[in-house]
């Protein structure tokens, strides 16, 4: 192993557990806050249905059609619902490497995920010009938004000009990377300088690193909408006020409050 391609190898592999790790260990961590944060008010988003089932199919449809969004501008809700689609079908597909039987599902997306990444793009690209001209968006948008959309555009970039012969890396050799990495012994491996061998080629150097800085970011982003809607009290409350008593999480119990005044006598 040369000394350049050495080097390599054990970037991708440090920063490959790294990622993982602030990924899993954030994203469980943010989710925990968003569990245990007491609700004092019941605030369901009217009209929310009056019992369990129908709160369920509601969110249903947020998750897969994206129910709210059509709320918005036309072109939001394609735009929106084509990025997440697709980017579902891409993720679908790049199972072939950490899969050593590639099941048949994967390998028929396999197909079409040349046409499937440039839809991606262009969703991305549309999303970010959006962002760029509609005044409105632009007076509620943060740089964290203009980082994350610039940071998915570099990674399906350098992963399409893969697919092409002047960039394109070693595919067996990815894969033999990619199924070592996801081998708990490997990480051990590192302790003594012998991480597994990376393809020597730098578009996919700068694709799989673009890759793990949005993991790494991932947790403390918007992206955490992922998990943090199933725990949004607009979505998942059930809109029965008038039939069913909440109780604010820090109150005391009902039997246990004590009016003013009935507890002693008054001095004032």
């Amino acid at each position: 192993m040369g000394g350049m391609t050495f080097l390599t190898s054990i970037a991708i592999s440090s920063l490959f557990y790294l990622s993982v790790f602030v990924f899993l260990a954030g994203f469980i961590y943010r989710v925990s806050l968003y569990y245990s944060t007491p609700q004092p008010l019941k605030i369901p988003q009217t009209p929310q249905p009056v019992n369990v089932g129908g709160v369920v199919f509601r969110m249903a449809g947020d998750v897969l059609f994206f129910r709210s969004l059509s709320k918005g501008t036309t072109l939001l809700f394609f735009a929106g619902w084509i990025f997440h689609i697709t980017l579902l079908v891409t993720g679908i597909r790049h199972l072939r490497y950490f899969l050593p039987m590639v099941p048949d599902v994967v390998v028929w997306f396999s197909h079409v995920a040349i046409f499937i990444g440039f839809v991606l793009l262009l969703s991305l690209v549309v999303l970010l010009i959006r962002r760029i001209v509609d005044k409105k968006v632009v007076f509620v948008s943060s740089l964290s938004d203009y980082f994350v959309l610039l940071l998915l555009i570099c990674i399906v970039f350098t992963g399409l000009l893969m697919r092409y012969a002047p960039f394109r890396p070693d595919i067996v050799g990815i894969k033999g990377l990619m199924l070592e990495l996801v081998n708990p012994v490997t990480a051990f491996s590192l302790l003594t300088l012998h991480p597994p061998h990376a393809p020597a080629n730098y578009m996919f150097a700068i694709h799989i690193i673009l890759v793990f800085i949005l993991l790494i970011y991932f947790p403390f982003s918007k992206l955490m909408h992922m998990g943090g809607y199933f725990f949004s009290p607009t979505r998942y409350m059930v809109n029965n006020p008038r039939t069913k008593r909440y109780v604010n999480p820090w109150d005391k119990e009902p039997g246990n409050l004590t009016v003013s005044g009935e507890g002693g006598q008054n001095n004032g």
